[in-house]
This record gives structure tokens, sequence and C-alpha cells, in this order.
């Protein structure tokens, strides 16, 4: 019989049941609210009883779900024993397996969403960093090297000052009309919070296969918004997602245990090239450099009376 059609006795008439997981689950959470109204953790049952109801809702699980909101347990202890009864010799077999399985893909999936985030906290630092700093210095910076490749010329120093002006030159004019937002401490709680939510509903190394592509172009958007502090879009962009339910993650989709197990895997190797990634940013002279600066304001004034200083020394014949 297969698995995905196979039929089970409900309300008197024989209908394809499309839910085997779910009904397996469903049972696994009553037989738990079960055991806790025979401990008598009252405080405990509410929390199940959500978790039930995210499971799909039956007229059967309508009574028992009423009975525990009425907080009568005894109405409700006897309904869910002649649910369990009624339903678990027709629930299909659920390997064990698949179900350790699941959660640890889930927990994975959580361990490369967090060192994900990391990543984008750690670039967006650097970008708001180079931002601020072509935009305070880039001009002093391009009078200097300027005044060095013209003091250069005829000397065994020309090629390298030629160099160095004209790389910093192409890199100030690509750079130079990017903007950050500046968003107050509050703001910046609020855009970090809600880009968390948003990564971890369209990372695309977790979502099933069919919708990898999407959500690419979702978490490119979502992370471009995100360095540019820019709280409307990526308010806009979590409540598009919310609103669309549009993905599903892996470990939601996949059943067969050897799939799920190449899938754990794959998340594993993933997970180390995220955890190289994240070290080799914070090891970069830049990231180094960034993170030694107590205070910003300070460094660019400071930085910029002797940027200033050496620009008149060039300009007067210096050194």
């Amino acid at each position: 019989m297969p698995s995905y059609f196979s039929l089970h006795y409900n309300n008197n008439l024989l209908i394809p049941d499309v839910q085997n997981i779910n009904l397996s689950k469903i049972i696994k959470r009553l037989e738990l609210i079960k055991s806790l109204i025979s401990l008598e953790e009252e405080d405990e049952i509410d929390g199940h009883v959500f978790k039930l109801k995210q499971l799909g809702i039956t007229l059967e699980l309508e009574t028992i779900i009423l009975s525990l909101k009425e907080k009568s347990y005894s109405k409700a202890a006897i309904a869910i024993e002649e649910f369990i009864n009624q339903h678990n010799n027709l629930s299909i077999f659920i390997d064990p397996e698949i179900d350790g399985l699941k959660l640890e893909a889930k927990s994975l999936e959580a361990k490369l969403n967090k060192l994900s985030d990391e990543k984008a906290d750690l670039e967006k630092l650097i970008h708001e960093f180079g931002v601020r700093h072509n935009k305070e210095l880039g001009e002093l910076i391009l009078k200097i090297l300027k005044y060095r490749k013209n003091k250069a010329k005829g000397t065994t120093e020309e090629k390298e000052a030629e160099e160095d002006y004209k790389n910093y030159s192409q890199e100030f004019e690509v750079s130079k009309n990017e903007k950050v937002a500046e968003l107050t401490e509050e703001e910046l709680i609020e855009i970090k919070k809600k880009y968390r939510k948003a990564s971890k509903l369209c990372h695309p190394d977790v979502v099933s296969e069919n919708q990898k592509e999407l959500a690419d172009k979702f978490f490119t958007e979502l992370n471009k918004a995100y360095e540019q502090n820019d709280l409307k879009k990526v308010s806009e962009i979590l409540e598009n997602l919310k609103k669309g339910d549009f993905f599903v993650s892996k470990s939601d989709t996949i059943s067969e245990k050897q799939l799920m197990k190449a899938e754990i895997e794959k998340l594993k190797i993933r997970i180390s090239e995220l955890q190289q990634q994240v070290e080799l940013i914070k090891e970069s002279d830049a990231f180094k450099t960034i993170s030694s600066i107590k205070d910003w304001d300070v460094y660019f004034k400071e930085t910029k009376e002797k940027l200033e200083n050496q620009a008149k020394e060039l300009e007067n014949g210096g050194e």
C-alpha cells in the first residue's frame, strides 16, 4: 500500500490520508499532554496545546482542545485516550531514525543560520567603515596620492606611485556614492532582529532544492538592505516572507533516510565552510584595524588632521 495515499477511517468515511506524518506527531503530542495531566503539570499544558494546533485540527481535536481550555482534564484525558486508540493502528509506521535525523538536520540548519548571521554582521561592519572612510578621507587620500605621483616623475618610484594613484582612484570612483543610513540605537537593534528573522526564512542553504533560486534572490536583496542600514527595506522583505509563506526547509521536505543523511552531510560541509569564512574575516587586516578602534568619531577626526598636514607638506614640496 503506497505510504502517501494510505486510507484510514474518519467520520464513517474512507478518505485518502495525505498527512500521515502529522497524524503521527499529533498522537505523540497528545501522549505528552496526557502525561502532563497525570503528573499534574498544568502550567506545561498550554504550550503543548499551541503546538498541537499547528499540526492541523479535526473535529475530534477541537473537542479535546476545548476540554483542555475549560480545564475539564478528566474529559480531555478520556477523549485523548479514545483518539489514540482509534488512530494509533491506522497511522503509518515512521522509522524513529527519521525523526532523529530530522531533528539533527534542524539543529544544523539553526547553527548554519547563526554562522551566516555572524558573517553578515562582520561584513556589514567592514562595509560601514569603508563607506565612512571614503566619505571622510577619500578625497584627501586621493589628493595625497596625486601629489606623490607628480613628485615621483622621473624617479624609480614613478611607476609605483602611478599605480597607487590609479588603483585608489578606481576604487574610490566605484564606492564614493555608496551610502549607509544613520540609525538610532533602537533602530539598529530593530534592523538586526528583523534581519535575523528574515534570513532564517529565506536562507538558500536550508530551503528545499526547487526553491533555492528564488531564495537566493531574496537573500541577496536582504543582505544588501542590511549592509545599507535600510530598515524600511529589511522590514518590507520580512513582511513579504511572512505573508507569502514562500519557503520550506529541506528537513521538512525530505522523508527518505538516505536523502536525509546526505543532506545532513551537506549541512556539515557548509557549516565548516562558513566557519572558515568567519575566521578569515576575523583574521583580516581590515577587521583587526576596525575592531581595535574604540571610537570611530575620534579616529576619523585624528586621521583627517594627519592627512591634511601630510597634504600640506607635499603641496609645499616636503616629503
